[in-house]
């Protein structure tokens, strides 16, 4: 598929979210970029919103496209392809996929799913119906003992666009306002097995975390490092948690779960990145900080799908009606902001030179509407 050399005219483009800066007029090169052209086909579009295509740090929703029940297994191609049309019908036109290196107490399957995920992510590098830019990311779970295997592993195989340190051990970060009974209980009803299991499963987690869990996340930075990885930290709770991470040499932070630790991040230079479900849903799904205070406070630079794909383009309706956000700022969260965290020079803007990914929106009271998808130049329609 080739890109189509195109003059976007008679529509409201938001060039530069950062900057507030606006034109009418749009046009794209045969290279797939933003530029001056000739002999392009011109394209009215009716006096709609234009912006910059969404950038997804993280999304975990490939996940549940590779394993839809436990225990079953979809094909890679057959997820890869779904994701990537929900995606792009979002908005979304750059995607960081996160997989866990690493069990949980949640999902004790994650591991089962590491290779058929980077399968996945690398068959949409490359198909020819994929359209989004499939990225990597992967979470590396410091209570798992067989985490720092698997991902050595991983990466004499493959180089991943990004990495996070995370540490799900319960009772803290996440899962601070969850007690420990409460936990049992979830995970006795969930995975069929008796509390006193249960119980002895937690225990494990809180020893590995206590135990091993720095010398992990240690290895975790030493080797994304080594790979040129951007690192990120996960799931902070405290100022103590960010200083850590920091020494670390992380490069972001994710889902900062308390003020203390978004307020130390910016203080030490740290991006924050939250979570758009967040934000639709109007607060945090485990009682933990707003992102919409994050982001009035200035803490919190970019908004993520996490684990609802469309959670991007949905967050930026409510941050307009709701939070009352002005729409630049609010696009900003989805575009320059995240193309920022992750050192993505060559996007989140649609000024010359950029790829041409590109948005065109309707708005209806106040919730946008896709309704054409421009991904680095080749012209999708809804």
């Amino acid at each position: 598929v080739h890109a189509v050399v195109m003059k976007i005219t008679n529509a409201e483009i938001l060039v530069d979210p950062s900057q507030d800066v606006w034109t009418d007029t749009l046009e794209t090169r045969d290279d797939g970029t933003i530029g001056p052209s000739t002999d392009n086909v011109e394209f009215d579009w009716g006096g709609d919103l234009v912006v910059p295509g969404f950038i997804d740090l993280h999304t975990d929703a490939l996940e549940s496209r590779l394993m839809p029940r436990p225990s079953v297994n979809w094909p890679s191609t057959a997820a890869i392809l779904a994701h990537d049309r929900e995606l792009v019908a979002a908005g979304v036109t750059t995607v960081y996929n996160a997989v866990s290196i690493g069990n949980s107490s949640r999902k004790p399957e994650r591991l089962e799913l590491v290779r058929p995920f980077v399968d996945a992510v690398q068959i949409g590098q490359k198909h020819p119906s994929c359209r989004a830019d499939h990225k990597l990311h992967l979470r590396c779970e410091i209570t798992d003992p067989l985490m720092p295997v698997y991902l050595q592993d991983l990466l004499s195989q493959v180089i991943p666009d990004a990495m996070s340190i995370m540490d799900h051990a319960p009772g803290q970060r996440q899962t601070k306002k969850m007690a420990l009974d409460e936990y049992a209980s979830w995970m006795a009803t969930h995975y069929g097995s008796s509390k006193e299991e249960a119980f002895a499963a937690l225990d494990d987690l809180l020893t590995e975390s206590k135990d091993h869990g720095a010398t992990r996340a240690e290895l975790v930075a030493r080797l994304a490092k080594q790979y040129d990885v951007a690192l990120a930290t996960h799931d902070d709770e405290t100022a103590e948690h960010v200083n850590f991470a920091h020494s670390l040499g992380i490069d972001y932070c994710e889902f900062p779960v308390h003020i203390d630790a978004a307020e130390r991040a910016k203080k030490l230079g740290l991006s924050s990145v939250m979570g758009a479900p967040n934000v639709v849903r109007g607060g945090s799904s485990g009682g933990n900080i707003s992102a919409s205070e994050l982001i009035h406070a200035d803490l919190a630079c970019a908004l993520v799908s996490d684990f609802v794909p469309s959670s991007q383009l949905f967050s930026l309706g409510h941050l307009l009606k709701v939070e009352s956000l002005g729409f630049a700022k609010a696009i900003s969260l989805l575009t320059t902001g995240p193309a920022k965290v992750a050192k993505l020079a060559d996007r989140g803007t649609l000024t010359a030179g950029k790829r041409a990914d590109i948005l065109r929106l309707g708005m209806i009271d106040n919730h946008p509407i896709v309704k054409s998808v421009i991904c680095k130049g080749q012209l999708i329609a809804f």
